[in-house]
């Protein structure tokens, strides 16, 4: 197999040297052919190196990482990222939503294996596409998309229109406002930490995780119901009424 060409884009030196390192370390086929220190410099090298994948830190004074990602998705510069970043909980979340490679700093050598791995089995014509669904999510800091992986690739679904998402064993069932149902084979566990900290859903059952905004009742009596804008009626657990009543008390419906 041939080399893949990195380029990396990270304003601190520290950083440029030590991914540097371990992608010279990587035990398969990687080779650095150029670094820059600001998201201009970058874009040139990427119109003249034309690498197979770049290693883009997020926060860059001038010209951000972000900003040079939405240049290379208006342009059509089809080149998969892998963004690099320190915490940040409205990045990490836009990460989840998106299903967009980042690698948190410091980078973990494992981390760095389990991108790279991924990178060569991606299906690049879906990459532009989780892009713009990130660079969203990041910019508007509330999530917009939610990218669902599917056995032929990836549904982009608007989080608004999730009226309430039902585990079935290893499948989970996503109810949209305007009646139509997706299946997939992901547990509920997955979209319960790919929406957390979106104040709208919550989860209130072992099986359900709804939207409050397609909420239509509440019903108090016995345990507690929760009827849905279509009509349908979930049980609110028990250990889950302190979070369903916190989640509401914050929210404005």
């Amino acid at each position: 197999m041939s080399s893949l060409k990195a380029l990396i884009i990270d304003d601190s030196p520290q950083a440029r040297k030590l991914m540097h390192l371990m992608l010279e370390e990587y035990p398969k086929n990687i080779t650095v052919v150029g670094e820059a220190e600001q998201a201009n410099e970058g874009l040139l090298l990427i119109k003249q190196l034309k690498p197979d994948v770049i290693f883009l830190d997020i926060e860059m004074p001038g010209k951000s990482g972000i900003q040079l990602a939405e240049y290379l998705v208006n342009e059509k510069i089809n080149i998969p990222i892998i963004f690099t970043t320190a915490y940040d909980e409205y990045a990490l979340k836009a990460f989840r939503l998106s299903a967009i490679d980042y690698l948190l700093k410091p980078i973990n050598e494992t981390h760095l294996e389990e991108a790279i791995d991924k990178l060569k089995k991606l299906q690049q014509k879906e990459e532009p596409d989780k892009l713009k669904v990130f660079i969203d999510n990041y910019e508007d800091k509330l999530p917009k998309t939610l990218n669902v992986p599917t056995s032929s690739g990836s549904l982009f679904l608007k989080t608004e229109d999730i009226m309430y998402i039902k585990a079935d064993g290893s499948y989970t069932h996503i109810y949209l406002n305007n009646g139509k149902t997706n299946t997939v084979s992901k547990n509920l566990k997955y979209f319960e930490i790919a929406l957390s900290g979106s104040s709208e859903f919550v989860r209130v059952h072992r099986s359900f995780l709804i939207n409050l905004h397609q909420m239509k009742k509440f019903d108090k009596q016995n345990r507690g119901e929760i009827i849905m804008n279509d009509g349908a009626m979930i049980d609110l657990a028990r250990e889950r009424r302190d979070d369903f009543f916190e989640a509401m008390n914050n929210h404005i419906i």
